[in-house]
């Protein structure tokens, strides 16, 4: 592999996933691998240091990590297991890979402030629970999406 034209070459998160000597203890500790046997965060890691990185980026599996950090915890060689997650999500998210719920759930969120419409029915609930009523548009949201440009991100 050619570390010029590594993708994962430069990222922080990427360059401790190198560390990985493939313990397991990561995979062994997952709450989400007790759930599902079929994610395996150690084959992540793996894959995406032998180069298989386009892989690792469209495979859907990549998005079961909940971020809780365990896996985190458990590594002897401190190799960031949870930020190397986030990490290749950003880079795939960056190459269009992102699942289209995210991206539907996202999109709510920058044209609406929220991840579903507030209607009347919601703040009547919301009144006989003495809460204050809330604005059916927040707009601030998408302000700040389009500040960071993350709204132009979120085309179809």
């Amino acid at each position: 592999m050619q570390q010029g034209n590594d993708p994962l070459n430069g990222w922080q998160a990427f360059t401790t996933m190198r560390a990985c000597y493939q313990c397991a203890r990561c995979t062994s500790g997952c709450p989400v691998a007790t759930l599902d046997p079929e994610y395996n965060p150690r084959r992540i890691f793996r894959l995406a240091v032998l180069g298989e990185k386009e892989a690792v980026l469209k495979d859907e599996k990549l998005w079961y990590c909940l971020a809780c950090y365990t896996c985190q915890e458990r590594c002897p060689e401190e190799a960031r297991p949870a930020e190397v997650l986030l990490a290749l999500k950003n880079l795939a998210c960056e190459r269009g890979f992102a699942p289209a719920a995210l991206l539907a759930a996202a999109r709510l969120v920058a044209e609406d402030g929220r991840l579903y419409n507030i209607d009347e029915f919601h703040n009547e609930y919301r009144e006989e629970e003495g809460l204050p009523a809330l604005d059916e548009e927040t707009g601030i949201l998408g302000k700040l999406l389009a500040l960071t440009g993350l709204q132009g991100r979120l085309v179809e």
